[in-house]
């Protein structure tokens, strides 16, 4: 079966793409012999984006999302592939919890992976699953401080052994940096918190002390870290310092990227995160670290949760929020504005995560790699509307938020999945 895709925008020209057999079998100005011709009327084309950071809330959550509807945001999102965090219930922290994940993630309509907590407890279950040299897992999870349920880890010698597994098999440590004890500390300075004091409580600190902590110590052991999540400027400052000296990576999200702690004051709980949004400055920072190529990927966190239960006081709230749907529009729209070029977009939503995560023909749109595409229409304008997600979690930070450029079509191995203009 062969494809043709004219009149397309590929890395600034119009040309023409063939896709023959889930592949990219051509691209030029040339029209090779086809069976189907889609017309893309001068829309952009860029790789599929491949999001590492999502929380895929099958089996004992389903009410907060599985990974049907999951699959579905991201493909309204323009995702072809992502990474489910294990931090879920049951946790992904043995072979028979992953085999559940696997049995259930079938009904996925995009790519994914499987990111593995690692604990203090679980380093023989984690070596077990590696053993089995598993193509559908991405990276290991490290958590410093407790965020959704998980299991975190505070002790030195146990993150060193980590690292030494993360070495031995060849796969990142993904780190959620925020220090449990420093949280603590903060925490018991506020009586009758709210969210507007979240960013106090998880204070700055302790993102910053965790990531130095991680950063030295892989400077000491050799392996990779990628620091998930990083939104303070102290933490890209550590980070561009030791990109040459460690295997650091960094990831920055939307929302700490274009964000600020003082929409909390209108949108309460939905804005609870972990780590927080942060402030202005912050956001400077990070904007500075895509510029310098400190940031090297763009990840959601995609953590939904019930209406009901963000609607709770600020303690029993759940920190997160959905993502799928909205990250690319935000990046396109900043594209517009100018402020990042289509270039650098590509490279921080697929590439660069193809290259870290070793994830072989993806990323890039070139002969020979498979045919995860994502048509951008950059003129569409669009309004953030939470109750038209194909996500279950019906809310979102950016609700209301307005723009212009956004996907309106994916292709997953050469297949159209979704078309929307």
């Amino acid at each position: 079966m062969k494809t043709i895709l004219t009149n397309v925008i590929i890395n600034g020209k119009t040309q023409n793409l063939l896709i023959e057999d889930g592949l990219i079998a051509y691209i030029g100005t040339e029209k090779p012999a086809y069976d189907t011709l889609i017309d893309l009327e001068g829309k952009t084309l860029i790789p599929g984006m491949i999001d590492p950071h999502v929380h895929v809330r099958d089996l004992e959550q389903t009410d907060k999302e599985d990974w049907f509807s999951a699959s579905q945001a991201a493909i309204a999102g323009g995702i072809t592939m992502l990474f489910d965090m294990p931090n879920n219930k049951p946790p992904t922290v043995n072979l028979k919890n992953l085999n559940l994940k696997r049995g259930v993630a079938r009904k996925s309509l995009v790519h994914y992976k499987f990111n593995i907590a690692v604990t203090e407890h679980n380093l023989d279950d984690v070596k077990e699953i590696l053993d089995t040299k598993p193509e559908d897992v991405s990276a290991l999870k490290l958590f410093l401080a407790g965020s959704s349920a998980n299991e975190y880890v505070e002790d030195i010698d146990t993150i060193k052994q980590i690292f030494d597994i993360s070495l031995q098999y060849g796969l990142p440590v993904i780190i959620h940096t925020e220090q449990q004890k420093c949280i603590e500390k903060y925490q018991a300075k506020i009586q009758n918190p709210s969210v507007l004091d979240h960013n106090y409580i998880r204070n700055r600190e302790c993102a910053n002390l965790g990531t130095e902590l991680v950063i030295n110590l892989a400077k000491e052991i050799g392996n990779a870290v990628y620091i998930a999540h990083t939104s303070t400027a102290e933490e890209i400052d550590i980070i561009r310092q030791n990109k040459d000296k460690a295997r650091v990576y960094c990831e920055v999200t939307p929302h700490h990227l274009l964000l600020d702690e003082s929409i909390l004051k209108r949108i309460g709980n939905s804005g609870k995160v972990n780590p927080p949004i942060r402030t202005k400055a912050d956001n400077q920072a990070l904007w500075l670290g895509i510029a310098d190529g400190t940031v090297d990927t763009i990840g959601t966190d995609h953590a939904p949760h019930k209406i009901s239960e963000k609607s709770q006081a600020y303690n029993q709230a759940p920190s997160g929020f959905p993502g799928l749907e909205t990250v690319l529009p935000l990046l396109l729209n900043e594209v517009n504005k100018g402020n990042l070029s289509m270039a650098k977009l590509v490279e921080l939503t697929s590439t660069n995560t193809a290259k870290i995560f070793k994830i072989d023909k993806r990323g890039a749109i070139k002969p020979g790699n498979y045919a995860d595409l994502t048509v951008i229409d950059m003129n569409k304008q669009w309004k953030i509307e939470p109750k038209k997600f194909m996500t279950k979690a019906k809310y979102s930070p950016f609700a209301e938020f307005e723009g212009i450029g956004m996907p309106v079509g994916v292709f997953i191995n050469g297949e159209l999945r979704m078309e929307n203009g």
